[in-house]
């Protein structure tokens, strides 16, 4: 699974280019048929590291088995790549009939009429299983669009052997705040010539925290309008500066150069012994770092959270399975959506899509888990525990517009082109102006 709040909306302007195309011409596109002897055949793309695209082609053997009568052709890709090649799909009236999705860039496609509503086939994807809330951020007008591929969300990550080896004390998540980590990240940077204290965030995801710490969100609770005030922002980008100047975190070049590299938490710096601090890893991805590392990790609640007026960490659908509105074969995309989220399934990609939103997979395989996995379902368990409220929906228009826009003026922060209350300023209007 891609980070929760991903920067591949990048590649916003030419999904929403293609959904307009495809929207045009949807009784015309068409992504799969039968063969010739009757059999049905799917495609299903998604993105994910080697790891994934092994055991997920796993999965679909086993679905093969039980239903010999579908074949299902995978088409699978980095990231990175993904939301282009998904775009151009869309574009050539070509979208596979089962995809992984995130929001907000699913919403374009809800939008656009691309994905399929699936309470038409609400049996076969047995809607049943799934809770009111994890199906809310993909649900619009009274359609589910997407099923939650599981839940997961965003922790800092610390390397405790680092923290051993500066002599500096891990601190308790319950009661530490923002000045408190860059405290941390400058005493582990000061003890140790060869390691920085942390990473400086590029992603908004920590953004997203101090936003709801501070009793706002990025949209307003229908994503009809923005939901947070520019001085709110400069706040969290100034603290983004002084954690900079604490001389706890590597450069801006090196930070610029390891966001360019990827999102994953092989590629971290955490990940290649470079920092101690991660303050924005997907924790669906802690089995992926340790692996990497070779090493423990362990997750941390955001700091600030004792003293805010409500809970900033959150926990949520980290990606989605959806189904093309085009498929020849509503019912059986449905069933695949719905084995994807099987025991069998979970059994084989354990929490690497996140924690399975229904109960009773969880606890058939919980004999299984490894101590990586049960960390997961314990961090996601103490956020929970603190009550945080849903996130909204975000805005179809300007949601994919976002990461992009917070990518640019996030680096122009961080190298002195804005200071914070112009970045926030210019980021409100620009993400208003996509509205």
């Amino acid at each position: 699974m891609k980070p929760l709040l991903s920067r591949g909306a990048r590649t916003g302007a030419a999904v929403l280019a293609s959904a307009a195309i495809c929207a045009t011409m949807l009784s015309a596109c068409s992504s799969s048929g039968g063969d010739a002897d009757g059999e049905v055949t799917l495609r299903y793309f998604w993105w994910g590291s080697d790891a994934r695209h092994a055991y997920t082609q796993e999965i679909l053997e086993e679905f093969e088995e039980l239903h010999p009568d579908i074949n299902v052709e995978p088409e699978f890709t980095s990231w990175d790549d993904y939301w282009n090649k998904l775009s151009t799909s869309a574009a050539a009236q070509d979208l596979p009939d089962v995809i992984q999705v995130v929001d907000p860039l699913m919403y374009p496609y809800i939008e656009s009429g691309q994905l399929l509503d699936l309470t038409t086939v609400a049996d076969a994807a047995h809607l049943d299983r799934y809770s009111e809330s994890t199906l809310s951020l993909s649900t619009v007008d009274d359609g589910v669009y997407a099923v939650p591929g599981g839940v997961s969300g965003f922790s800092v990550a610390i390397a405790p052997e680092a923290f051993a080896e500066a002599g500096v004390d891990v601190p308790d998540e319950s009661t530490w705040d923002w000045d408190d980590y860059i405290e941390t990240a400058a005493a582990i940077s000061e003890a140790n010539p060869d390691m920085a204290g942390s990473d400086i965030p590029m992603f908004s995801q920590v953004a997203t925290v101090w936003l709801r710490q501070h009793g706002e969100n990025w949209w307003a609770p229908d994503g009809s309008d923005l939901g947070f005030t520019p001085e709110t922002l400069a706040g969290y980008w100034d603290w983004v500066i002084r954690l900079r100047d604490s001389g706890g975190t590597p450069s801006v070049e090196t930070m610029v150069e390891a966001h360019g590299a990827g999102s994953s938490a092989a590629q971290s710096l955490l990940a290649l012994h470079k920092v101690a601090m991660n303050p924005a890893l997907a924790t669906n991805q802690l089995g992926e770092l340790e692996e990497t590392s070779g090493g423990a990790a362990q997750l941390m609640i955001y700091p600030g959270e004792s003293d805010a007026k409500v809970t900033g960490s959150f926990v949520k659908p980290g990606l989605f399975y959806a189904a093309s509105a085009a498929t020849e074969h509503p019912e059986e995309a449905a069933m695949l959506l719905d084995f994807l989220n099987s025991t069998e399934a979970i059994e084989l990609q354990k929490f690497d899509r996140g924690v399975p939103v229904d109960p009773e997979v969880v606890e058939a395989v919980s004999g299984d888990l490894t101590e990586t996995e049960l960390a997961v379902a314990d961090y996601n368990a103490r956020v929970t525990a603190l009550g945080p409220e849903p996130l909204p929906i975000p805005n179809a228009n300007a949601g994919g517009a976002m990461d992009d826009l917070y990518d640019r003026i996030n680096i122009d922060v961080l190298f002195d082109r804005l200071t914070p209350e112009e970045a926030a300023q210019q980021f409100y209007d620009g993400l208003k102006a996509e509205l």
